[in-house]
């Protein structure tokens, strides 16, 4: 094929491209039929290039946003608790042989660690522990996030000041040979054989506060109890099974500091990366903590992230209700354009996101609600785009394929 026949194709093909598209990723409110309008019924979105408008249709209309508002955590998280800030957790001994822990609402605190803190521990000359006391004082939540069902899915695990594997167990439970941990890292623990008595042949992760038979905080504390147990035997200390809820008493003598080696920043991106409810709601409670002080509630997370949206990142007046940092919640409701704002504002940080060279995205789904929120690169920017169906129908694809290739047609045409 001839240069110039093959310029006039590539001009064809661009032209008609522009004439499928233009009327519903014109800027402004979409109003016309057919192509992307007719595969949302309620929804809307908004993307930028070159910091313009390139398309919108109801983009101040409030919808449930699902994961995507992790985003707005997220950047909650990273302003007032700072990228590089680490969680504590402390040790404190009384009587010489009762183990105090209390929490300030790590949410990384796992086996791994677990394992190290013992080791530290026994280093401290710790032989015999009769009693564990587990503080989570620093945390006042008489109920579960907004939204959670209190399923055994990982998802709807609760938060806590003092929480290991994310409140959540991993178990393998084999017909013929009976119960076993579901992952090297973690022993196998009298409550996962309790639990895995429970439930079918297979591998399975589950939110242990599902299966208590009295409080959510009983089975938690029991968790934690149990694994730093397990942890300290193979230290080889001598540890009692006595479990006891308390707090810290003025007698008792601090040994140990645990600090975490990850840093908020790389937790921010673990929680962005696997979408995880619980560090998306440990975030949230601990930026309320930090704005108004111990203990950590819901309603001054929820304060926490209107005061830092609307004062510092001016997004007043784009339409947000946020009810919990994670988007369990179907009370939670943004726009469109409030998710461009805080996307704008995210734009430091944006490499958090999972992604690609071409495209960084965030996905949010909840039954009948199905969002993106992203960034589209090109060798000059990254533009930010959101997508917000709330509808029986999952077809934010084929509204996200339509908004990237617009986007692309931009570029070529503005460089």
């Amino acid at each position: 094929m001839s240069l110039k026949k093959a310029g006039s194709c590539a001009l064809f093909f661009c032209l008609c491209s522009w004439i499928w598209l233009f009327p519903f990723l014109a800027a402004g409110d979409v109003q016309h039929e057919p192509a992307v309008a007719r595969f949302i019924e309620t929804g809307g979105f908004i993307s930028s290039a070159d910091g313009s408008i390139a398309a919108q249709l109801n983009s101040d209309t409030p919808y449930i946003p699902a994961s995507i508002i992790k985003i707005a955590t997220a950047l909650v998280a990273l302003e007032v608790l700072g990228p590089s800030f680490r969680y504590k957790t402390e040790f404190y001994i009384r009587d010489k042989t009762t183990l105090y822990i209390r929490g300030s609402g790590d949410p990384f605190l796992v086996s791994e660690f677990v394992a190290a803190i013992a080791r530290e521990l026994k280093d401290k000359g710790i032989e015999r522990i009769d009693r564990i006391v587990i503080d989570d004082s620093r945390f006042n939540l008489p109920t579960a996030a907004d939204g959670s069902t209190g399923t055994d899915n990982p998802y709807d695990a609760p938060n806590s000041a003092l929480a290991v594997n994310f409140n959540s167990l991993a178990i393998q439970v084999n017909a013929d040979t009976g119960v076993a941990t579901g992952e090297f890292q973690t022993p196998l623990l009298p409550l996962s054989q309790a639990i895995g008595r429970q439930l079918p042949p297979g591998q399975h992760r589950v939110n242990v506060s599902s299966f208590a038979s009295g409080t959510t905080a009983d089975i938690n504390h029991r968790y934690v109890a149990e694994l730093f147990a397990a942890f300290l035997r193979k230290e080889g200390l001598d540890v009692g099974t006595a479990l006891q809820s308390g707090t810290v008493d003025t007698d008792c003598v601090l040994i140990y500091t645990f600090i975490n080696p990850k840093s908020v920043r790389e937790i921010v991106e673990d929680c962005l990366k696997f979408s995880n409810n619980f560090i998306a709601n440990q975030l949230f409670l601990s930026c309320g903590a930090a704005r108004f002080g111990y203990p950590a509630t819901w309603e001054k997370g929820r304060q926490a992230l209107r005061q830092v949206l609307t004062e510092q990142f001016l997004v007043e007046g784009h339409g947000f209700d946020i009810h919990e940092g994670s988007g369990l919640s179907r009370r939670t409701r943004v726009t469109p354009r409030f998710m461009m704002a805080v996307l704008e504002a995210f734009k430091p940080y944006r490499h958090l996101l999972p992604g690609k060279e071409t495209m960084l995205i965030k996905s949010g789904t909840l039954t009948d609600v199905y969002c993106y929120a992203g960034y589209f690169n090109s060798r000059h920017a990254s533009d930010p785009f959101v997508i917000m169906l709330n509808q029986p129908q999952n077809t934010r694809q084929i509204v996200l394929e339509a908004l990237h290739h617009h986007y692309l047609l931009i570029e070529r045409t503005t460089y």
